[in-house]
């Protein structure tokens, strides 16, 4: 995969159909994006990745354009087990991933699972790694379960959520604030009824308790690294999620990101390409990563 791959291309792996970008050269990097996004989140920040990795960053199934599952059954488990069946059918690991969001979640879980042995940095930009507390961490799923079952929910969601004001407020939610190719990608994504239906499946299956219960079997080498990055101004995943997790996870640290939102990734580009170069002259040359076996 040393070739540049200047547009999406597809895929087909573990029975689905995926959409996913390789560009640049050098030490392998997976980007991995959140719910309701798609790989176009990243597009800012690929330039100055590409020109000192080998970057893969894939659409999740049920977003953008990579297939939804046949069942729709879209647990983190599940979604993590496809992305690894997708390295596999590209015969490439990275040395480094990066997660957004619902995107760490997975990294973390892939990691959790066996999957990225040669993975020495993690970098989970706003990871939604934890349940959503109270009332709307049990509410929330259920309901995402009822809408995922609607003929026709999906198809009225695309059409009011792309009104200028719906999608002003939605994005203005996360705390962030994008330019407006930012707010076209996510303007065109919701446009898609097909992409709205992947997203509700990945909501009703979405269980973190059992990833939370998990996190302490993950034990990092000396040499290798996870860094929990938050924006300060993140309205969607608060940021006292990572500090209070670095605190008591060994070998993680927290890293708060002033000014920015959720969307950071998107809003400061920059700022979180810097955190994965030093990542990784960091963690070059290590081991990787190790985790404990279910007590």
């Amino acid at each position: 995969m040393s070739s540049d791959h200047e547009r999406p291309e597809a895929l087909t792996a573990g029975g689905l159909r995926w959409r996913l970008q390789r560009m640049g050269q050098g030490p392998h990097l997976l980007l991995l994006h959140g719910t309701g996004s798609s790989l176009q989140s990243w597009r800012a920040c690929l330039p100055g990745l590409a020109a000192h990795f080998s970057v893969l960053i894939p659409d999740l199934p049920g977003h953008g354009g990579t297939a939804a599952f046949a069942d729709r059954q879209a647990s983190l488990p599940r979604m993590a087990a496809a992305v690894g069946d997708l390295l596999a059918a590209l015969d490439w690991q990275p040395a480094l991933v990066a997660g957004h969001s619902a995107g760490a979640a997975v990294m973390v879980q892939m990691r959790l699972d066996g999957g990225l042995p040669q993975a020495r940095g993690l970098l989970a930009v706003n990871g939604a790694l934890q349940p959503l507390p109270g009332l709307i961490g049990l509410v929330a799923p259920a309901v995402a379960r009822l809408a995922s079952r609607s003929a026709w929910l999906p198809a009225w969601v695309s059409r009011h959520a792309v009104q200028p004001r719906a999608l002003k407020n939605l994005i203005a939610s996360t705390g962030s604030r994008l330019d407006d190719a930012g707010v076209q990608h996510y303007r065109e994504l919701l446009e898609q009824p097909a992409h709205v239906s992947g997203v509700l499946d990945m909501l009703a299956g979405w269980q973190l308790a059992d990833l939370q219960a998990r996190l302490p079997q993950l034990r990092l080498a000396p040499d290798a690294q996870l860094w929990l990055a938050a924006g300060l101004a993140d309205r969607t995943v608060a940021p006292v999620q990572a500090l209070e997790l670095a605190r008591w996870l060994p070998g993680a640290s927290f890293h708060p990101l002033p000014g920015l939102g959720h969307l950071a990734h998107e809003e400061a580009p920059e700022v979180v390409n810097g955190l994965l170069r030093r990542l990784w002259e960091q963690t070059g040359g290590g081991a990787g990563f190790t985790t404990t076996s279910r007590s």
